[in-house]
């Protein structure tokens, strides 16, 4: 059986800002709500595949940077998918006076609890806490971005939003994306063989993520990571989104893809494996049997945040053939007969 393992950086979900107000005040200036829209729309379930975000909601803390050492503009708050936007209720505005605002954010966390968020919780940075419990099932696609925005004042006392054109939000994922494809090696052997289920062993699924903020409260410099600790026990999971079905042969593509994947915690070690092996439960000519893979080394077991795995599985048959050949007489006794 052929293995391919190919390793492909997942592209980044772009997020911006939008504003619409009509009203007229002191001054003529507006003021502007607070919202955020992706580049483009599609719908997906699970992992998000592409720069589209698709989450229906996103949790955003704001802190005021204008002038050191500031304070929180708002704590964690929904922004929730709106007609075009994702936008918070009651709705958020930028103030009407100079402003620089930055804004730390997370989507898609599968949690029983309200995650902690610390400004300055050591010099110049912010770290916010995401504990997940146990997404094996659920499979959320965690994200995490950062932002910025400005509001200064121009020489007429009219305002000029920075952001108008607009907040740029750049999501990233916490964890790895492990997808796997399977076809027949050939014409022949499409159709004989079902794919019951492919079950990705001794991966993680829960754990604390803590994301930092560093320079939270400047004006430049601003970045954001995320590191995983408190791991919770492997389990053997099911690929989920697969119906069983026969396997097709498809030329020189990669075949079908086997449900959803499986989005699985990284340990952050480089040292340690994230995953031991997968099974193949596979049907040929009525009888079941289970074809385990196990990578030789455990760095080929170690996976990275942000990274999609992909394992083309091909097929082969080899037939039963029977070559027949007869065996030559063994010499017995030979005995004269005399009449």
């Amino acid at each position: 059986m052929k293995k391919i393992l190919f390793l492909a950086s997942l592209a980044a979900v772009a997020m911006t800002s939008c504003t619409s107000e009509s009203n007229e005040y002191v001054g003529g200036n507006t003021p502007k709500e607070i919202t955020f829209a992706p580049v483009a729309q599609k719908a997906t379930r699970a992992a998000v595949p592409s720069t589209t975000f698709t989450p229906t909601t996103m949790q955003v803390a704001a802190y005021d940077a204008t002038t050191a050492p500031g304070s929180q503009f708002f704590a964690s708050t929904t922004f929730s998918k709106g007609t075009t936007y994702w936008e918070a209720e009651p709705k958020k505005y930028w103030p009407l006076s100079p402003v620089y605002i930055n804004f730390m954010a997370y989507s898609e966390l599968t949690a029983s609890a309200t995650p902690t968020l610390t400004w300055g919780a050591t010099a110049n940075t912010a770290t916010w806490a995401l504990v997940m419990t146990d997404n094996s099932s659920e499979q959320k696609d965690l994200m995490y971005a950062w932002g910025k925005g400005e509001v200064t004042q121009n020489a007429d006392q009219s305002l000029n939003y920075t952001q108008a054109g607009p907040v740029a939000m750049t999501f990233k994922h916490a964890q790895a994306w492990m997808c796997f494809n399977v076809k027949a090696g050939d014409a022949a052997t499409g159709g004989k063989i079902t794919l019951n289920y492919i079950k990705l062993n001794g991966a993680k699924y829960n754990g604390t993520y803590t994301l930092t903020f560093t320079n939270y409260n400047a004006k430049a410099s601003q970045a954001i990571a995320g590191a995983w600790t408190a791991l919770g026990d492997a389990a053997n999971i099911d690929v989920p989104g697969w119906t069983t079905a026969t396997i097709a042969y498809a030329g020189e593509g990669n075949g079908q893809a086997v449900g959803n994947g499986l989005m699985i915690v990284p340990d952050d070690n480089a040292e340690t494996a994230d995953w031991t092996s997968f099974t193949i439960n596979y049907t040929l000519d009525d009888k079941t049997y289970n074809y385990t893979y196990a990578p030789a080394t455990a760095a080929n077991r170690n996976v990275d945040q942000q990274k999609k795995y992909i394992f083309n599985i091909v097929f082969n048959l080899h037939e039963i053939q029977i070559n027949p050949v007869v065996d030559e007489w063994d010499d017995g006794t030979t005995t004269g007969v005399t009449i």
